[in-house]
């Protein structure tokens, strides 16, 4: 749970910190901010994207610290830490005019960290939804802290289907952050292609990290499709929120869904492959899909969301911002994991003694 804290807590500063340009001194005291008269224009939305924020860090920090102390120092530990991240974050914002430091968003953080660290002991192995949770685990995952960790990044591939600016699948796009330069010029045939080789390649390593978590073959195919499903529902739900119902299927494209069978062939063909194998592929795939999409041309049928164009919806904006780091991270965090996975299953299988020294 620390370990997650600690990547959150990356996706957390990546967030507050858009843009990354800017910089400029303050004219006003860093710290300014906490002592400074409430805000005279304040929405419940802006209040509750704040909170929520801040929900998963609460929680993340007491599960860890509960480890080592108990559940009341461990909710106050993990308040206190959130708090001290939140002003900090407020803090260096102050030197980036596009963002504007405030203490009633250090006041939803810190609302949003104690609703998160109160529902953490609810999670424990000792508690009744504790336990339901990890019988339904260990039924359908293969024991041990690395295979949780692979759950986790799935679950956070899921989410970041919800990132509007992103195509579909389309995770680590990091030209717009960094001010990257367009490789290639827009051609109908290659935008196609690199749509789909996207797609192909995202799906293939997800589907093949997958794999690795469950405890039986048997459970691939629906586990993959399930979680598949998850993320084009997620991608559907945020197009019908931008674009009405009318547009819900616009991320469907010829590419994409060539992508989609191209992608599928491959790895209903790969899954047979050993542990190793099968992590060093899923490595390899999300290496190429992030290389596929920093590489390719620029869509230019893409247009900006409307909430995001006109710049009045801040709660929206602030949610984008949030799924925008996640969506750019992700690859790193998931090629990460890949590599400790793989590095795992190797030193285990050399330290097994084999059936010729038996």
């Amino acid at each position: 749970a620390l370990t997650l804290a600690l990547a959150y807590l990356l996706v957390i500063v990546y967030a507050s910190l858009q843009p990354l340009r800017g910089w400029r001194m303050p004219a006003a005291e860093v710290y300014g901010f906490l002592t400074a008269p409430w805000p005279p224009y304040i929405t419940l939305a802006d209040v509750l994207v704040n909170v929520a924020a801040y929900v998963p860090l609460g929680f993340m920090l007491a599960l860890g610290l509960r480890i080592a102390m108990p559940p009341v120092v461990a909710v106050a530990l993990a308040l206190l830490l959130s708090v001290v991240m939140s002003i900090a974050m407020e803090a260096v914002q102050m030197f980036l005019p596009a963002r504007i430091a405030s203490n009633v968003d250090v006041l939803a953080n810190g609302a949003g960290a104690l609703i998160g660290a109160l529902a953490a002991p609810l999670f424990l192995p000792s508690q009744r939804l504790g336990a339901q949770l990890g019988a339904w685990r260990n039924r359908v995952f293969v024991p041990g802290v690395v295979i949780d960790a692979g759950v986790v990044v799935a679950v956070l591939w899921v989410i970041t289907q919800l990132n509007p600016l992103t195509q579909v699948f389309g995770t680590g796009h990091l030209r717009g952050t960094f001010d990257l330069p367009a490789y290639v010029f827009h051609t109908p045939s290659l935008l196609l292609s690199a749509e789909a080789t996207v797609v192909m390649f995202n799906l293939l390593g997800i589907g093949l990290l997958l794999s690795t978590l469950l405890r039986s073959e048997s459970r691939h195919g629906p586990v993959i499709a399930a979680v598949i499903t998850a993320a084009l529902g997620c991608k559907m739900l945020i197009t019908v929120f931008l674009a009405k119902p009318q547009g819900a299927w616009a991320w469907m494209t010829p590419g994409v869904l060539l992508g989609f069978i191209l992608g599928a062939i491959m790895l209903a063909g790969l899954l047979s492959l050993g542990q190793a194998a099968r992590l060093a592929l899923a490595l390899l795939a999300l290496l190429l899909a992030l290389a596929a999409i920093n590489l390719a041309p620029d869509n230019p049928y893409f247009s900006l969301p409307p909430q995001l164009a006109s710049g009045r919806s801040s709660h929206f904006l602030s949610f984008s911002n949030i799924l925008q780091a996640l969506s750019e991270l992700w690859p790193l965090i998931a090629l990460g994991y890949l590599g400790a996975a793989l590095w795992h299953t190797r030193t285990r299988s050399r330290a097994q003694p084999s059936a010729l020294t038996l």
